[in-house]
């Protein structure tokens, strides 16, 4: 009997194709080369938040948030994952509203990655874990995201790994690695500062162009600070050693406070905007959105998270899980931000 979800993704496939993933080549049509490859799993979440209210199954995961922010803001993107064939085609719906590219979606044993994103308060979670899809590797990457202009790795736990970063930095693109599925918040286990564990990463850090952490994420890799003298100290100091141990470039985002950048040269931190937050769900990855986007655009680091912090800022506004409606488009980021500027 035909997997029926793998089927109804061949349709989908079949119907964003018609769209836009297809281009003239010579006397050939040949697959869209995407300007971003995003790369993690896509996951079934339930979500408990602090007043004990439950939302279940929604669609979750770094991947499924970047990728469709990106595609409204009007980024050509490209998705790598994996599920299994419990996946409620019903979830996969905001990657076909936003012409997603899904021609790496593969789907490959009885379960997606499921899990319980239970928060303590707005800006701190943990993770319970019910089932994990396979791993990614470099041969489930399809030869047309290979060409894309930028990669963007964001796993849930460690389903990416290292030789996957190698690879994709060799082809002389800039790799944006998002540490939070490497030992951070969304993770399973935590390095803690244990050196060993620690040296596993250091191949990740320095074949990424740029690496993104929360405070949590980093306190939860590089274990708690013990410097006291200022809250500010903590995530400079993870910057730093996140510096020593190969990063090219480091990006801490501090929940309400802001975004620290940090690289050989200099720290810089960019306070948030007023946001009047309802549901902060997906602001770090819709925040890596942003910047990614700009980014492309520009080549410059501080307007993107300037335009990162912006999209988020505009999707913790509203609530409802990865869904085209609830991004923003890159019209309304910029009228924000000059809304913003004359009122500085």
């Amino acid at each position: 009997m035909p997997n029926i979800l793998l089927c109804n993704i061949l349709m989908m496939r079949q119907n964003v194709y018609l769209k836009n993933s297809f281009v003239e080549r010579g006397s050939d049509k040949m697959p869209k080369v995407p300007q971003v490859t995003v790369i993690g799993h896509i996951i079934i979440e339930t979500i408990i938040f602090p007043n004990g209210n439950v939302v279940t199954p929604v669609l979750g995961s770094p991947a499924a948030y970047s990728s469709v922010a990106l595609a409204k803001l009007g980024t050509q993107v490209g998705l790598c994952t994996k599920v299994g064939k419990d996946m409620p085609q019903e979830l996969l719906k905001p990657f076909i509203d936003t012409s997603v590219n899904i021609d790496g979606l593969i789907v490959e044993g009885d379960h997606s990655t499921t899990n319980k994103l239970i928060y303590q308060h707005l800006e701190s979670k943990r993770v319970e874990y019910i089932h994990k899809a396979p791993d990614i590797t470099v041969k489930d990457i399809p030869e047309h995201f290979r060409e894309a202009q930028l990669f963007y790795i964001c796993p849930m736990d460690f389903e990416v790994p290292s030789e996957v970063i190698e690879e994709l930095a060799k082809t002389g693109k800039p790799v944006f690695v998002d540490l939070g599925g490497y030992g951070g918040a969304t993770s399973s286990q935590h390095q803690l500062g244990d050196e060993v564990l620690l040296e596993q990463l250091k191949p990740i850090l320095r074949s990424a162009t740029l690496v993104k952490a929360s405070l949590e994420d980093s306190q939860l890799i590089l274990g708690s600070s013990n410097t006291k003298n200022s809250m500010f100290l903590d995530e400079a100091i993870f910057a730093k050693k996140f510096l020593d141990m190969g990063a090219e470039k480091v990006i801490i985002t501090l929940g309400s406070r802001g975004v620290l950048y940090s690289d050989s040269y200099n720290n810089k931190y960019y306070p948030s905007f007023p946001c009047n937050a309802f549901d902060t769900t997906g602001a770090g990855d819709t925040f890596c959105a942003g910047t990614i986007h700009e980014y492309l655009k520009t080549q410059n680091l501080e307007k993107a998270i300037l335009f990162g912090e912006a999209v988020a800022c505009l999707v913790i506004r509203k609530t409802g899980g990865v869904k085209a409606e609830r991004m923003p488009t890159e019209a309304e980021v910029r009228k924000f931000l000059q809304v913003i500027t004359q009122n500085t």
